[in-house]
């Protein structure tokens, strides 16, 4: 009986309509050969470590727009290459997360750079 009440709970989460996004984000996937040239020149510094990806947001008009560098993946099985991409892709959605050397901040400054 309380296995059927607890379903029944879960179902009705399931049930519930889905958050309207906050403001529209439209993404763009630049297929780029030279990443670390590329990156640099869209940051405007020349960058220290070895770079698999970038991503840059803008906004206007109440739309923001986050364009993605990186190389395509070779094949299916190119883990590194999707890694990359949902790693930039994680940018457009939550921002800077992240320090200079790539580690991950702790919540409260993530929290700081979404706003």
């Amino acid at each position: 009986m309380r296995c059927l009440a607890l379903a029944a709970a879960l179902l009705g989460a399931c049930a519930s309509p889905p958050r309207p996004a906050i403001d529209p984000l439209v993404v763009v996937w630049n297929r780029v050969d030279d990443i670390q040239a590329t990156c640099s020149q869209v940051s405007g510094r020349k960058e220290l470590f070895r770079l698999r990806g970038c991503s840059t947001w803008s906004e206007s008009a109440g739309s923001r727009t986050c364009a993605i560098y990186a190389s395509p993946p070779k094949s299916e099985m190119d883990t590194q290459a999707f890694a990359t991409l949902g790693h930039e892709l994680m940018h457009c959605f939550d921002g800077h997360w992240h320090d200079r050397w790539g580690r991950m901040n702790g919540p409260e400054r993530q929290a700081a750079a979404r706003k």
